[in-house]
């Protein structure tokens, strides 16, 4: 008897012991914990349930549960006191884990709260269950807080491709102000020798046939000089696509053009304040083949071409040399010009790093380099105080896997045709139709939309070509209205907004061809051929 009572002391003390320890680790638990009879009264709760439920931990014991704690669905409507999925595991026996679920305190205040609410068994029996808890507001204001910063993220985002875009456009705006006054100086001295020799041939009483004709092939020479310096400004509106279309690159022909848009410039506003600018292209005959953005490279070039203009004040020489370089192509652009500090030679790539202050945005050779990054390559730059700079960049050869870049060749010239020509102006309507009849066609005219579209109603013509900005009835609209006529019907359209449709990839509809004028008649010629390379309709 005596050894029974000393184990029942020692059980009683151990479990007491045990007891204390539990009560400790619930004390000390930063979850909430609550333990619930078979008819849902509590059992025990911890310090930590008893605040985050808002209730005295020591009056809820014995309690029903539903005096402290309720629950809320997604839409924060309340759960029956029966439906409480905590009650799942008195059902089955089963443990149950939830996330982002609802709790309501019992002043009707809600917090979310992750779960776990695990069976009670005794002796095979189910004699409650226990619920742990944790408050996961802190969660929630984070991840909102994470949204909104993805938000506001993804807006910044987009307003910094739009400031982008606005700042590429006034950059090319910039580069167009620079050679404005400076291509009007180049057009008027491709409009002088048309004016003076025309009026020479006018003035000729007894005209002698020989001299005539070489009035006549100067004049015509000036014409398409006077065409192409128009022509080359596409490549300064042109809008740009996001990404790059890789081609075959021209190398040659870039660098020429690049040095024909800046020559106003080097040039002529050079030598009217008694600067002299020379530029020198050396370009070999041979080349490995590149691929890249014609026009983006010529952007380039174009850009380099004016800093290198601005750092020579007093005169110097510009040289522009390619030459293969091991698989690659090297480009070098050299000035003779006042050189750069090692400080401004480590910056100058920069965006909106500038020494130019107020005359200048600071963007011009950070274009350079995100073009140049575009197309695979390199830029470098070698540059001394009082001795120039030299600008190195190398691309990469490569061939692309692209259709022959001159496009589609026209087909066999077509037979002689009846044409409907619309024009408004009086003087180009005679000039282009003496064109078509010069190679065999037969032209009825007309001077607006409306004489045309009547007239294309009440005869038959092989083909239409017309202007686009005319009085009482456009280009555009008389285009639909013949294709809803008669849709196979090819139609040209030829105006003086071709190398602006053309660079924005524009052509109404029912156009087969769009063109600029002013057009030369194997231009005429080769577009014919192509509105009608289907086919003649019946």
């Amino acid at each position: 008897m005596l050894a029974s009572c000393v184990g029942s002391v020692i059980a009683w003390r151990f479990n007491e012991s045990a007891f204390a320890q539990t009560a400790q680790i619930l004390e000390a638990a930063g979850e909430g914990i609550f333990g619930l009879d078979a008819a849902a009264r509590v059992t025990f709760i911890n310090p930590a349930a008893a605040e985050l439920l808002g209730a005295d931990g020591r009056r809820a014991v014995g309690r029903p549960i539903g005096e402290i704690l309720r629950m809320v669905g997604p839409a924060r409507e309340p759960v029956a006191e029966a439906d409480l999925p905590i009650f799942a595991p008195l059902a089955d026996g089963r443990a149950r884990h939830a996330t982002d679920a609802v709790f309501a305190r019992a002043d009707g205040s809600y917090f979310p709260v992750d779960y776990v609410t695990t069976p009670m068994i005794e002796r095979n029996h189910l004699t409650g269950l226990v619920v742990t808890f944790n408050d996961i507001t802190e969660r929630h204001h984070a991840a909102a807080a994470l949204q909104r910063s993805h938000r506001e993220l993804e807006e910044t985002l987009a307003e910094l491709k739009v400031t982008q875009k606005h700042v590429l456009q006034q950059e090319r705006l910039r580069a167009v102000g620079q050679m404005a006054s400076g291509i009007a100086h180049d057009f008027n001295n491709t409009l002088a020798p048309i004016v003076g020799f025309s009026e020479l041939a006018l003035r000729n009483q007894a005209p002698d046939p020989a001299q005539t004709e070489t009035y006549m092939r100067l004049i015509n020479v000036a014409a398409r000089d006077a065409a192409a310096v128009v022509r080359r400004l596409r490549e300064l509106y042109r809008e740009r696509a996001e990404t790059v279309v890789l081609g075959p690159v021209d190398l040659e022909r870039c660098i020429k053009e690049a040095v024909a848009l800046t020559a106003p410039r080097w040039r002529s506003q050079a030598l009217a304040i008694g600067v002299m600018i020379h530029v020198h292209a050396e370009v070999p005959a041979a080349l490995p083949p590149m691929v890249g953005d014609e026009s983006e490279l010529r952007e380039a070039l174009i850009n380099l071409i004016f800093n290198a203009i601005d750092a020579l004040p007093q005169g110097g020489t510009i040289t522009i040399r390619a030459r293969p370089d091991g698989d690659g192509v090297r480009v070098e652009l050299a000035d003779t010009g006042v050189g750069m500090s090692d400080e401004i030679r480590r910056r100058c790539l920069e965006p909106f790093f500038s020494t130019k202050g107020q005359q200048g945005s600071g963007l011009g050779l950070s274009l350079v380099n995100a073009i140049i990054e575009r197309h695979r390559g390199t830029l470098a730059i070698e540059s001394r105080p009082g001795a120039g700079t030299t600008i190195v960049m190398r691309f990469p050869s490569g061939t692309p896997a692209t259709p022959d870049a001159r496009g589609p060749q026209p087909a066999a010239l077509p037979r002689r045709l009846r044409i409907l020509f619309v024009e408004d102006e009086p003087v180009v309507r005679k000039a282009i139709s003496q064109q078509l009849l010069a190679v065999g066609h037969t032209v009825e005219t007309a001077d607006n939309g409306v004489e045309g579209l009547e007239k294309f109603m009440s005869g038959w013509f092989d083909l239409v070509i017309t202007d686009r900005a005319m009085p009482e009835m456009g280009g555009d609209e008389m285009a639909a209205t013949i294709v809803r006529v008669t849709p196979d019907k090819p139609i040209i359209m030829l105006t003086g907004f071709g190398d602006l449709m053309d660079a924005k990839g524009e052509k109404p509809a029912g156009v087969r061809v769009v063109m600029s004028k002013p057009v030369m008649i194997d231009q005429l010629t080769r577009a014919i051929a192509d509105a009608t390379a289907s086919g003649v309709p019946r």
